[in-house]
């Protein structure tokens, strides 16, 4: 039900695209300018991104989205009448294209988050998978659907579809009844789920992994769809049904390509996957600098889509794949946020670029930065990425005789005795500890080795309150279990680590004395 309200949200949201950019193109022909319509559909996530995937991870998924929903709904309506009334200027059009990125960037989030309530957990990276065909068959759909509309009566009747789009998803998400939200522990603030979140993306590797890939990725080819409009119309003399079906012929390449990637991945690895699709990004960029066939365009860009899903369903199931449950809006909204960032950096730049020395150009630049892309791949590979289990292995909560505090820091300290001849091994053990504790609460962390007694180290990281401490021991994950049993493998025999914690004293009460 969700999906299929999705699907028809994606084709309102296509069909506002192509209209958007219509208006624009009717308004002002200058690339830079027109380039600026996805940068206002994408600033609003680069900006929102975190704080809305840490909303996302503190209060009701369903009702958020509900909020998200009716904004664009609002946004898109108020389009439609200004077009209809003939009061559209270029700045009201970014304006209002701004508010419905907004709806996006708050949504985002959550309903990237909700999607492993929905399916069995083996089943995930084909759902990952279907929502990214959903959104490529809106793709395809919505544009052609557009053009013909804006051929036959102009584009209000696209911003008012796309509008009513928004009804579909309501009225799913009104009937949907999901599970319980059990969120173990002491509830958390909206400014301390922001700080945990970008600590825990801070702190992991992984996620380092898949940003850079995706960020460099979408950066370099943003210039595609951004600089299609001036290209269609300028280089192909097509008009705004020609737009339609290059924007869809993009879509329909990345539909088929959802449907053929079960296939491939059986058949190479997933970084041979993100190979392909980066090829084929390069090698499309390249062939439209040269190309003045409509027809041919059409089908360099129906590889261009295939080529772009190839990449983005890696790099989006990796994004899910490297975070537990207790972080996850909060990772995909990063995602989201230097994805974004990258479209609305990459849109103005290719934009300046195509202003400068033209399209053909810009999108020959394009196709050597896309190919250049390929050497992050050298040193940071996605298939590693499945083999870490991030799913929940709690802590019980400590026996504490004393009154808690409710604010200051905790000091924990963990002594090993470790094996004489295994000091290295225990020092070099630790360090993907240290990393784990701060990616689930810590501030500081540090290991030293007792100066008398050269087998016995000392674990020492401080948290910023008991509440946040008690959260630490609730986000620990299968794969933070094992980095502590690989460190007590290096302990003497009969020994077990000793944990202590150290609390802020409460102040003391004030009394008065004789002074005499």
């Amino acid at each position: 039900m969700l999906w299929v309200a999705q699907f028809v949200s994606n084709i309102g949201t296509f069909m506002q695209g192509i209209g958007a950019v219509w208006v624009m193109l009717e308004l002002h022909q200058s690339p830079a300018v027109v380039a600026l319509v996805q940068t206002a559909v994408a600033l609003p996530v680069l900006l929102l991104g975190v704080p809305a995937g840490a909303l996302a991870d503190l209060v009701d998924q369903r009702r958020l989205l509900l909020a998200t929903q009716g904004l664009m709904l609002a946004a898109a309506g108020s389009l439609a009448v200004l077009t209809w009334t003939g009061g559209i200027t270029p700045a009201a059009l970014l304006a209002l294209t701004f508010a419905l990125g907004v709806g996006t960037a708050l949504n985002g989030p959550a309903w990237q988050a909700v999607q492993p309530e929905l399916v069995p957990a083996a089943e995930f990276p084909q759902a990952v998978t279907l929502g990214g065909a959903s959104m490529n068959l809106g793709r395809a759909i919505g544009p052609a659907l557009a053009g013909a509309i804006i051929a036959a009566t102009g584009p209000a009747l696209v911003f008012l579809l796309n509008a009513v789009s928004f009804l579909a998803v309501i009225g799913a998400l009104a009937a949907w009844r999901p599970k319980p939200e059990d969120r173990p522990g002491p509830p958390e603030q909206f400014d301390a789920a922001v700080r945990a979140g970008l600590r825990y993306a801070w702190h992991s590797h992984l996620i380092h992994y898949v940003l850079l890939r995706s960020g460099t990725f979408t950066l370099a080819s943003a210039g595609l769809l951004a600089l299609l409009p001036v290209y269609a119309k300028a280089q192909l003399g097509l008009g705004s049904g020609g737009l339609g079906l290059l924007y869809g012929a993009f879509g329909a390449g990345a539909a088929a390509s959802a449907l053929l990637l079960p296939r491939i991945r059986a058949r190479i690895s997933v970084d041979g996957v993100v190979i392909a699709g980066t090829l084929a990004a390069a090698a499309t960029l390249l062939a439209l600098s040269f190309t003045r066939s409509p027809p041919l365009a059409a089908l360099i860009t129906f590889v261009a889509g295939a080529g772009w899903l190839l990449c983005l369903s890696v790099f989006n199931v990796a994004a899910q794949q490297v975070l537990p449950d207790w972080v996850r809006a909060r990772g995909l909204a990063l995602n989201l946020t230097v994805t974004a960032g990258a479209i609305a950096v990459g849109s103005a730049a290719w934009g300046t670029v195509a202003n400068a020395l033209g399209v053909p150009a810009a999108f020959r630049w394009g196709s050597l930065a896309v190919a250049v892309t390929l050497l992050a791949g050298v040193r940071w590979r996605f298939s590693p990425i499945a083999t870490y289990d991030l799913s929940p292995a709690p802590l019980a909560e400590p026996d504490m005789p004393l009154t808690v505090p409710a604010g200051g820091p905790v000091f924990v300290t963990v002594t090993y005795q470790v094996q004489p001849g295994a000091e290295d091994d225990f020092q070099e053990a630790a360090q993907p500890l240290g990393w784990s504790r701060r990616r689930t609460g810590a501030v500081s962390w540090v290991v030293l080795q007792h100066a008398e007694s050269p087998g016995r180290f000392v674990e020492m990281f401080t948290v910023p309150s008991w509440d946040e401490y008690l959260r630490q021991q609730e986000r620990r994950t299968v794969a933070d279990a094992a980095l502590e049993a690989r460190l007590r493998a290096f302990l003497l025999a009969g020994t077990q680590p000793d944990v202590q914690r150290f609390l802020t004293p409460p102040k003391p009460h004030h009394h008065d004395h004789d002074n005499r």
